[in-house]
């Protein structure tokens, strides 16, 4: 009865919290994109005359890409560096998001009704700037950032809040009043560590971590058309 009179009191505390900021991930997120990159996994051990090793995507998941070009180099012995893997990558996926990424259902939606009730909004991702913008861009969604943010900016990956608390000081806030909106769990649990609010955003590339997200996030949520995400913002 005391833990559930906790977990009550717990979640009207949140609820009566009308927060000011939201800072998004974008792959897997904000953008229905993670397919794109096991395409490009393929194109690219395509490329070496090779099929993509079992558990390479697992392997490089929570990397940044430049981690991730790190462990490719080293367990294929490809001559290129770390550096000249990332720029491949990169050209790779270009057309991709430039042309072909979708909005994860209702994102676009839920990112106007927070721009017109004057909510802040971050990006935190692991993607660069060359790479995304085109797609916001396309999506009409790209000035209603007030900061963007990679990891490359902070270096470190989203195993560390220093991405999402970076986009937190260019918005003018702190952690206190943001939500963190990630796919990912070591995303959720390096936010919260922080003092962020965490959502989770369901993606079929994080199934498997579905119930801890479930834990660890104050909120779980299957798509951006979830009326209780509004509850979160509306004074």
């Amino acid at each position: 009865m005391i833990i559930l009179l906790k977990k009550f009191f717990r979640s009207a505390i949140i609820y009566n919290m009308k927060f000011k900021g939201a800072i998004f991930d974008l792959d897997g997120t904000l953008l229905d994109s993670m397919h794109v990159w096991d395409k490009v996994d393929e194109e690219y051990f395509a490329l070496l005359g090779k099929p993509v090793p079992a558990g390479y995507v697992l392997a490089i998941r929570d990397l940044t890409m430049l981690q991730a070009a790190e462990y490719t180099r080293r367990i294929t012995g490809v001559a290129d560096s770390a550096e000249e893997i990332c720029a491949k990558w990169r050209e790779m996926v270009a057309d991709h998001y430039a042309e072909q990424v979708q909005p994860k259902r209702g994102a676009v939606e839920f990112l106007r009704f927070l721009h017109g009730r004057g909510v802040k909004l971050g990006i935190a991702t692991t993607l660069t700037e060359e790479t995304y913008l085109p797609a916001l861009e396309r999506l009409g969604i790209e000035d209603m950032f007030s900061a963007k943010v990679s990891v490359r900016d902070v270096g470190k990956g989203k195993g560390f809040p220093d991405v999402y608390l970076r986009a937190a000081h260019l918005m003018g806030m702190d952690a206190s009043e943001c939500v963190v909106f990630e796919d990912i769990l070591k995303g959720i649990t390096s936010a919260r560590s922080a003092g962020f609010y965490t959502v989770a955003v369901q993606d079929a590339s994080s199934a498997a971590d579905e119930a801890a997200l479930r834990r660890s996030s104050g909120m779980y949520v299957k798509d951006f058309t979830a009326a209780a995400l509004k509850s979160l913002f509306l004074p």
